[in-house]
């Protein structure tokens, strides 16, 4: 018998974070690897936070996180047992009492710095455990440790958090060992950078060349003397701030004017860092910008959609692993954990929708109920079928009261017209259950037209089906109508 391998469950490759193991075990905390952040913030989110207060991220960071806010939430019980639908009735109440849009538009900030942490606030209810709230805290306050552990700095100690009563969000980074994961704030720095700058250097501009400078000339002689040179700058002073002046006949003012006075090199660059930025954050850029075509902004509009339902599924994920799967345990011994997700996708136009299904009912398939509610919402039920309460297609109106008085011929051709409606009426009653009257014999023909080898053969079964008696479904079904059609005529006629 040959001896079964086992498999290694020892982590050979574990990332020391560039110290040795020495260095590990006197230091136990692990810094973010983000250069930027060291390099331009000393380590301290603050750099990034103010990256925040540019127009351009502000407004694209928030359509980002409130698409996913705005998304209605979806929650799946774990199974069919009446212990998963309970634990799911239970994450429905959990997520009612926390606010959990708030809670998620605070722990979407990790695709900015990296990541985000949050402290689960339990409170035991009616026998359960609830959560009063969960409290996003400052990350700049958490650290990791060489185990990925979250460490809390309080003054220069660190204390071990217990991982149950936290919530810990990363995203953006291209490894698993790197916990701090890497935000858009990382990218974004450039371009913010340049773009105020660039705004600084062409308000110079415009102070500099926007109002011509005021010049004034004087004689050789002139110029030396104090005086001359005082009533000059007097008169060139009044030029900028008087809507009028008073100079001698020999003393001249001319306003200086630059000889480049266009500024489209600042517009451009800052259109280009708004570009970027969008890039950035969106991925695209055609969805805040202006001059784009429609087709072009179809296509970013779907890279923005899948970017929305990524961002949607990574922090559910999360929520699901770290929150919901710990508050289930707490509370039910055998339930399977149900999961929280968001519906990101946009909805089908009602009308187009509809036209859709009246298509696919002509072809012989009629909706359920079931289907009816969850594509046009509740306030629906199914119309009477009961006879005489039938939307006929072409129903034929009857006469009008200006036709009260009328001749013998147009009398009959009244009553012929009610007759008409009659025939419709009782046609349209008998072709409601068609399907039982003709159904089964539809369908034999079918079978023999699809197993038959040849005409001959398909012939002689349509022969032998001839040849068998109705169905008494059938025949009950027609006598009944015959003798429906009979008394109708009776009473029409008058007859007994």
């Amino acid at each position: 018998m040959a001896k079964t391998k086992k498999p290694i469950k020892t982590e050979l490759s574990k990332a020391d974070h560039g110290r040795a193991l020495a260095s590990a075990l006197i230091q136990v905390m692990i810094e973010n690897p983000d250069n930027v952040l060291r390099t331009k913030g000393g380590g301290q989110f603050d750099v990034y936070k103010e990256l925040l207060r540019d127009d351009q991220v502000r407004s694209t960071f928030q359509q980002r996180r409130t698409a996913v806010t705005q998304a209605e939430i979806d929650i799946v019980p774990g199974g069919k047992s009446a212990q998963d639908i309970a634990a799911a009735e239970y994450i429905k109440q959990v997520l009612d009492d926390i606010g959990f849009d708030q809670v998620t538009d605070k722990m979407l900030y990790a695709n900015h710095y990296g990541y985000s942490v949050a402290e689960l606030m339990p409170v035991m209810r009616d026998g359960l455990w609830y959560l009063d709230s969960i409290k996003v805290r400052d990350r700049g306050r958490f650290r990791f440790g060489v185990n990925n552990e979250l460490l809390l700095l309080k003054g220069a100690q660190q204390h071990a958090m217990p991982r149950e009563k936290f919530w810990v969000f990363s995203v953006g980074q291209e490894h698993d060992d790197n916990p701090y994961g890497e935000g858009l704030a990382h990218a974004l720095y450039w371009p913010v950078f340049f773009k105020r700058n660039c705004i600084k250097f062409w308000l110079i501009h415009l102070e500099k060349f926007g109002m011509p400078t005021a010049t004034a000339k004087l004689s050789p002689a002139a110029i030396k003397d104090p005086e001359q040179r005082e009533m000059a700058l007097d008169v060139l002073d009044a030029v900028q701030a008087d809507s009028g002046v008073l100079i001698p006949e020999d003393f001249v003012v001319e306003l200086l004017e630059a000889s480049r006075s266009g500024t489209a090199d600042y517009k451009a660059l800052e259109e280009g860092m708004n570009r970027a930025i969008s890039k950035i954050i969106l991925s695209q850029t055609m969805t805040t910008d202006d001059g784009s075509s429609y087709s072009q902004a179809k296509v970013h509009g779907g890279v923005k959609a899948d970017l929305i339902k990524s961002d949607a599924d990574l922090i559910c994920a999360s929520f699901n692993t770290q929150v919901v799967d710990y508050l289930v345990s707490l509370n039910f011994e055998n339930a399977n954990p149900p999961r929280v997700w968001r519906k990101t996708e946009e909805k089908e136009d009602l009308n187009t929708v509809a036209d859709r299904d009246k298509k696919i009912f002509e072809m012989g398939y009629e909706p359920t109920e079931e289907y009816i509610k969850s594509t046009y919402g509740d306030g629906w039920r199914k119309r009477d079928m009961s006879f005489g309460r039938l939307p006929m297609g072409n129903q034929i109106q009857p006469m009008g009261a200006e036709f009260g008085e009328v001749s013998p011929l147009t009398e009959k051709r009244i009553q012929h017209r009610r007759d008409q409606r009659d025939i419709v009426d009782a046609g349209e009653y008998l072709a409601q259950d068609a399907d039982a009257a003709i159904g089964s014999l539809a369908r034999k023909i079918i079978e023999f037209a699809q197993s038959a080898g040849n005409e001959n053969e398909f012939r002689k079964r349509l022969d032998e089906l001839a040849e068998l008696d109705p169905l008494p479904d059938v025949v009950e079904r027609i006598r009944n109508a015959n003798v429906y059609a009979r008394m109708r005529g009776y009473m029409k006629n008058g007859t007994r």
